[in-house]
Order: C-alpha cells, then sequence, then structure tokens
C-alpha cells in the first residue's frame, strides 16, 4: 500500500512539474480536443432546448456517460496491454494538467490590458471565461479573470492530485471529463439549464475538495495582512457553498470586490456580489497568478515530503 502510494506521489509530483515546465497552447492540448466532441455530441442529442425537461436531463446524462465511457475504454485497453502502466498514467495526468496554458492566458491578457487593447482582450478571454465578454468592461473583465482562474487552477491542479491519489487515473480522468463537460453544457446558459445538470453535479462534486482546499491556502496566504471578510450582498442565486468558500477568501486575501451579475450568450445570470472597499485592477490579476504560482509550488512539495515519509514507511531498511 504505502509503496504504491509513493510511485503515485512521485508520478504525480513529476509531471505537474513536467506540464509546469513545459506548457501546451490550449489550441493544441487534449483538452480542446474533448470540448469540441462535447460541443458536437450536444448538437447530436440535445438539438432542441423546448423538449420536456425530464427528456433533457435524460439525454443529459448519457450524453456524459458516453463521453466518460470512451476514454476510460480506451485508457483500459490500453492499460491491460502495457508493460509500463506507470508512463499511462504519466500520460493521463500530463493531458489533465492543463493550467500553464490558462496561465499563459492571465499574463497575455493583462499585457493587453495594461496597453489598452480592450477589444483584444475581450476577444482573448473568450477561451478564460466561456460565456459573453464582448460588452464586459475593463473592470467587469479583471473580476471575471480572478475569479475564473483561481476555479480553474483548482480544478486543474488541486482537484487532479487529489483524486489521483485516491483513486488513480482513472479518478483524475474521471474528474477532468466531468469538469470539461460541465463547461460545455454549462447550466447558466439557457439552451443547456436541464441538459447540463447531470455533468454539472458530477464537476461540482469531484471539485468540493479541490475548492476547499484552495481556501484554506487562500486563507494561509493572507495571515499577516489585515484584511476584512467581505460583505455578501444576495442577488439571484447563490454560489455553491465550496465554491462561495474560495471567491470569500479570494476577495478577502485581494481585499477587492468580486461577483455580480454574469452574461452568457445574451441571458443576464444573477449571481451575488462579495463587496469589499476597493475594486480590482489589473495589477492584482498578476498578484493573483503569483499566489497561484506559490501555492503549486507549496503542492509540489507537499509531494515530495510525501514520498519520503512513504520511502521511510515502504522500504523501511
Amino acid at each position: 500500500m504505502a509503496e504504491s502510494l509513493l510511485f503515485a506521489a512521485a508520478l504525480c509530483a513529476v509531471s505537474l512539474l513536467a506540464a509546469w515546465l513545459l506548457p501546451v497552447s490550449l489550441q493544441l492540448h487534449p483538452v480542446s480536443l474533448v470540448a469540441r466532441f462535447c460541443q458536437k455530441l450536444a448538437l447530436k442529442v440535445h438539438p432542441d432546448a423546448r423538449r420536456p425537461a425530464a427528456q433533457q436531463r435524460l439525454a443529459g446524462l448519457l450524453a456524459l456517460l458516453l463521453v466518460l465511457i470512451l476514454p476510460l475504454l480506451l485508457w483500459y485497453g490500453f492499460y491491460l496491454m502495457s508493460s509500463w502502466p506507470l508512463l499511462l498514467d504519466a500520460i493521463i495526468l500530463l493531458c489533465c494538467f492543463s493550467w500553464a496554458g490558462y496561465r499563459q492566458l492571465g499574463l497575455s491578457l493583462c499585457r493587453q490590458l495594461e496597453q489598452g487593447q480592450l477589444a483584444q482582450a475581450r476577444q482573448q478571454a473568450q477561451l478564460l471565461l466561456l460565456r459573453d465578454s464582448k460588452a464586459l468592461s475593463q473592470l467587469g473583465l479583471v473580476k471575471a479573470a480572478l475569479e475564473s482562474l483561481t476555479v480553474r487552477f483548482q480544478q486543474q491542479v488541486v482537484a487532479i492530485i487529489f483524486w489521483y491519489l485516491i483513486a488513480g487515473a482513472a479518478g483524475a480522468l474521471c474528474c477532468r471529463l466531468c469538469q470539461i463537460a460541465s463547461q460545455q453544457w454549462s447550466v447558466k446558459r439557457p439552451e443547456f439549464r436541464e441538459f447540463g445538470r447531470a455533468a454539472a453535479l458530477c464537476s461540482r462534486l469531484f471539485n468540493v475538495p479541490a475548492y476547499l482546499l484552495g481556501a484554506i491556502l487562500l486563507r494561509l496566504q493572507s495571515v499577516g495582512r489585515q484584511a476584512q471578510a467581505p460583505v455578501e450582498r444576495t442577488e439571484g442565486k447563490a454560489f455553491p457553498v465550496s465554491r462561495r468558500l474560495l471567491l470569500q477568501q479570494l476577495s478577502r486575501t485581494l481585499k477587492v470586490s468580486l461577483g455580480g451579475p454574469a452574461r452568457y450568450q445574451q441571458h443576464e445570470v444573477r449571481r451575488p456580489r462579495l463587496q469589499q472597499r476597493y475594486e480590482p485592477v489589473v495589477a492584482d490579476v498578476r498578484r493573483l497568478l503569483t499566489l497561484l504560482d506559490y501555492q503549486l509550488y507549496i503542492w509540489l512539495l507537499l509531494l515530495c515530503l510525501c514520498c519520503c515519509l512513504l520511502w521511510f514507511v515502504a522500504i523501511p531498511g
């Protein structure tokens, strides 16, 4: 048991470091292929959003099962034939760790906003936000980037590490696939409000541990700073509990306001406001990316410490 956990932690650390040092463009990353598959699948099995809600939910559940089963069968087939199963696990982890591409996107977004290129920043932010960014002001763009980058880091780094250590490559793969399906079939968009429920529920369950761990690390990163709890003004549907804790702590750590309404394909979604004394600026996005870099170093350090501890347990002599 200790020996298998040792190999899992070591492989996870090496894969995370490799994905960090050798980033792949979002357009070329395997995640983009799954996203396009989800889009095409939705067009086939969900052509009419006016169908009864029960039919849409059933179609969404079956579509999610298809998105999960096909890659899992492919992985298991290669696993049975492979002489190096750990190498196969490493490939799965490298495909799941896509944070480096979003970090580069965040830095590019900062440069464009600092140069006053708001139109280009809006267009590029579409990859990050997966929602209507054409009408966003610079303030709205910065707020959305802060929230989305924080959430994506927890999903694409912390959740993958957690579920790989708990359930192996199959767990990490299921976690990432559910996240992608939930993003492509976002229940915030009217046409996917019923169809995307199954994917949203599974993704939410997979993300809970990551959001809570992320909130704890953000809390530790704010120790020694004077920060007040954000005043939450409820407008519309509240955030899920774990996501709310994460965004509240982000608002407290950066000392900036977050939340507020968001627009998804001409449909406005009312969300709670997390009110602070200051509104966010572009420099806050760079501050956030620095904090997330430190979090990534912490996870690498924890994985290395775990490997050292398990080494002494597994190999006592």
